[in-house]
């Protein structure tokens, strides 16, 4: 099965429905917040055919916008969905990003970008895996760390670590592949830039 103007992936479960506490998976009831458990990730079964200028492939993971797995229209069966992709426009794009299975780098779709809070700081564990203390994740509020910058704000000398000021509610969290909790945003979202210098302490 192939796409024409989309990407179509396989996603083996649409909620996470477990957690992982130290060496120990437990089970986890999303119910009572399933929208904080959505899997917006899969494997790409088939590229956009009318985009052969798209460098990823088959076996790929691509992330996605958290509506993919929810909605009936996208659902294709066999835990197969559609993920609508414009290439010029991320406010029409479902797809987000991918990471290549080769290679493990992340590539930035559309006009997206991802970034973190500006002070986040991970929980304190013990030895034995119990969290004793809870990071304080403060949400985004007007700036933010640039975690992957969009490929036209690379070629402005913008790069991982930098700080950029956005729009309000421009943003919403998700979860990668690899378990990084990020936050995507468009280009056109950000309002200015503070370039990071190593130097500076």
């Amino acid at each position: 099965m192939n796409a024409v103007y989309h990407f179509i992936v396989s996603v083996p479960k649409k909620f996470e429905d477990t957690l992982k506490v130290g060496d120990k998976e437990i089970f986890l009831e999303n119910k009572f917040n399933e929208f904080e458990h959505r899997i917006s990730y899969g494997e790409i079964i088939s590229t956009p055919m009318k985009h052969p200028e798209l460098e990823c492939k088959p076996g790929d993971i691509l992330i996605f916008h958290h509506h993919v797995t929810t909605n009936p229209a996208l659902n294709l069966g066999d835990k197969r969905h559609l993920v609508l992709y414009d290439p010029e426009n991320g406010r029409m794009s479902q797809a987000i990003a991918y990471r290549d299975k080769d290679s493990d780098e992340l590539h930035m779709l559309s006009d997206w970008l991802f970034v973190l809070p500006v002070d986040e700081r991970e929980d304190e564990v013990s030895e034995s895996g119990i969290i004793m203390e809870l990071a304080t994740q403060k949400e985004l509020a007007d700036e933010a760390e640039v975690y992957m910058p969009h490929p036209e704000l690379e070629a402005q000398g913008v790069k991982p670590g930098d700080i950029i000021g956005f729009d309000k509610n421009s943003d919403y969290k998700i979860k990668l592949d690899n378990g990084d909790v990020v936050y995507r945003m468009r280009v056109d979202d950000i309002s200015y830039v503070k370039v990071y210098d190593s130097e500076c302490s």
